[in-house]
């Protein structure tokens, strides 16, 4: 697998392709990193549907882009355009980087990283119960990094779908991933509780498929209660986790690490705190 680096000279152009995607913030997190960098590029966000995905993606790199960033609906799409892939983005079957190398698309997902990034910024415990909402490309790079880096010894994720028995087809027997249906949520002893879901999210759907109170009923002592929307909507899942006493995080600081990750890859380098904190303030 190779890179190619767009770090200094010529100013080039990058963005996000997502549907929804007008209330996106990684345009003014990947502004202010340019500018704490000293570079002339620039970041946009573009309303892409489905089945447009394959022409924006050749489009981008005719036109010289420097690199992309997927979002819903196009995390598991964008594999199918892809020349090569990262480790992260083979296993878990879902990208949301695409770096230009050398004329090729190659897909990585730092999303995985990003969330375990940014979990341990509420507790360094390791996970002993999780429970994962949605079984989409998000999902799934939450899964991932839960099993390969939060995850305890004796540790499971319970991961919830409207298909459980499609996502159980997919699950190696006797691992520490169990698939369940929406009937089986509830947060009896679980310790990591994420929602990857669309709930919440602009333009999305405002209820789960269970009552939200059931989710947090139970929830073990110090849990961490994770909802990857942004920005955190009023009186949802993360108020409700808040007051049963639980550690609560949105989505912005996993959009955080995950940007930094993604622009690591673009720049070929790594990004110092200055950078990754002139991000996270223009996110918050």
């Amino acid at each position: 697998m190779t890179t190619a680096s767009a770090g200094q000279g010529a100013a080039k152009c990058f963005g996000v392709l997502g549907d929804p995607v007008a209330h996106s913030r990684s345009p003014a997190m990947h502004a202010a990193a340019f500018a704490a960098l000293g570079l002339p590029h620039r970041y946009l966000a573009f309303h892409v549907a489905p089945g447009r995905l394959a022409d924006a993606v050749r489009g981008a790199r005719a036109l010289g882009f420097g690199g992309l960033n997927l979002t819903v609906p196009h995390k598991q799409a964008a594999l199918a355009l892809c020349d090569d892939l990262g480790p992260e983005a083979r296993r878990i079957g879902a990208v949301n980087t695409l770096v230009f190398a050398d004329g090729a698309i190659v897909g990585h997902n730092t999303d995985g990283r990003g969330f375990a990034a940014a979990v341990r910024q509420l507790s360094s415990k390791h996970v002993l119960k999780a429970m994962v909402l949605g079984s989409g490309g998000a999902a799934r790079a939450v899964v991932d990094a839960i099993v390969g880096e939060l995850l305890g010894p004796g540790g499971h994720v319970v991961w919830v779908s409207r298909d459980p028995a499609a996502l159980a087809a997919e699950l190696p027997a006797g691992g520490p991933v169990v698939a369940a249906g929406w009937d089986a949520v509830g947060g009896a002893g679980v310790d990591l509780l994420v929602n990857c879901t669309t709930v919440g999210m602009a333009h999305g759907p405002t209820e789960y498929p269970a009552p939200a109170a059931a989710l947090v009923a139970g929830l073990a002592p110090g849990a961490r209660v994770v909802d990857i929307v942004y920005p955190r909507p009023a009186g949802g899942l993360l108020d409700l986790a808040e007051a049963a006493g639980a550690l609560v995080q949105d989505g912005l600081e996993m959009l955080l690490w995950q940007g930094v990750f993604a622009e690591a890859l673009w720049l070929g380098r790594s990004l110092g705190p200055e950078v990754v904190a002139a991000m996270r303030a223009a996110l918050r």
